[in-house]
């Protein structure tokens, strides 16, 4: 049986800035993402990840193709209801005023609220929030004196609270350790588990491995192509989107990934040559 659709892309091209005069970033992405899977965005920089995410969120305008969520067009919803269906995640913030890291999270409970209505006091679902993401010792502390991977916890558990089916993430494991990066990996799988669906960009190889159901791989030169993880992450492609030599190993059920020497030259002739074996590229 098939889950519910959530995201429905069909013929989405985007240009660099959203102006028409802008570089194409990408053509011709079609994708459906239903829930209980996880996409993930890989791509060298400047390939159009951010962007991509945005334009799903409905921030950033496409020169073509449409972007539907539950089966209605972003341009159809109004922003209070988009926002209880997808909630996006930026890679970057500001915190131009001195509000605690309580204060913050509260307000993806209580944005409906108003700017002019006190928050609430912290409900269940905001401490059991904090909790999980090794936030609740700093709950009283001001945002602005945070460590980066402190303050992006921050954003996720802001995300999460939002309580909407579709997360929208861009480069969510920024700044974090090892052992919160495995904390986020854990807690959008168990959204995802949930009846939710993820679609997040990442720049570690290894960490996509172990998120993703799904990928869609921009090669920075107006190529975006979807597929399953194991059909897109292969040395071989890899290595041609990202212009190095890619190199992998399996172990049972994982793989790991590392670089080598630059040079688009090898990856891309080997991408054209091979036949559906890219034993070669690997160890």
């Amino acid at each position: 049986m098939t889950e519910k659709l959530l995201l429905e892309v069909r013929g989405l091209a985007l240009r660099a800035g959203a102006a028409r005069s802008g570089r194409i970033l990408f053509e011709h992405l079609t994708i459906d993402v239903h829930a209980g899977e996880r996409w993930v965005v890989l791509g060298p920089n400047g390939a159009g990840k951010s962007s991509l995410l945005a334009a799903f969120a409905g921030v950033f305008a496409a020169c073509a193709g449409t972007v539907a969520i539950d089966g209605r067009s972003l341009g159809a919803w109004a922003p209070a209801a988009l926002a209880d269906r997808r909630a996006w995640c930026p890679q970057f913030w500001s915190d131009p005023f001195p509000t605690t890291v309580l204060e913050t999270v509260q307000l993806a409970r209580d944005r409906g609220a108003g700017w002019l209505v006190a928050p609430g006091a912290p409900d269940i679902a905001v401490r059991a929030m904090l909790e999980r993401l090794d936030l609740a010792e700093l709950g009283a502390a001001d945002v602005r004196t945070l460590s980066g991977g402190e303050r992006q916890r921050v954003a996720i558990a802001t995300v999460l609270l939002q309580d909407a089916p579709l997360l929208l993430l861009d480069e969510p494991a920024s700044h974090l350790d090892l052992g919160h990066q495995q904390l986020l990996l854990d807690v959008l799988a168990a959204h995802a588990e949930s009846g939710g669906a993820i679609v997040t960009s990442l720049h570690d190889l290894n960490l996509a491995w172990d998120l993703a159901s799904h990928v869609v791989l921009l090669d920075g030169r107006g190529a975006a192509e979807p597929g399953t993880r194991d059909a897109m992450m292969t040395a071989v492609r890899l290595g041609a989107a990202f212009d190095v030599e890619i190199r992998d190993f399996a172990a049972g059920a994982q793989r790991r990934f590392w670089s080598g020497t630059s040079g688009r030259s090898a990856a891309a002739s080997a991408l054209h040559a091979r036949s559906g074996d890219d034993s070669a590229a690997r160890i």
